[in-house]
């Protein structure tokens, strides 16, 4: 299931709730590295996760979180739990 407009910027601001970034928002890509340009480690992307697991109503498995290296995986993640759920 797409992510609407309202949601993507919602998971967007979450984000940069979490991070150190010296990036502002129209800079994010899906290329985007949540560790390496959002200074967003392991323990922090957990903690993002389950912020966004009660805000979207979805479960992240553990194995699909470890895979998230970038904005375009966490999207693509959503997508696809949404799309199972």
């Amino acid at each position: 299931m797409k992510i609407d407009p309202s949601t993507h910027e919602e998971i967007i601001r979450r984000l940069f709730e979490v991070s150190d970034a010296k990036l502002t928002a129209d800079k994010i890509t899906k290329a985007t590295s949540l560790r390496d340009d959002l200074g967003i480690s392991s323990m922090l992307l957990i903690s993002l996760a389950l912020d966004l697991e009660e805000y979207l109503g979805i479960t992240i498995e553990n194995d699909a979180l470890s895979r998230i290296q970038t904005v375009g995986d966490l999207f693509t993640t959503i997508e696809g739990v949404r799309k199972q759920g």
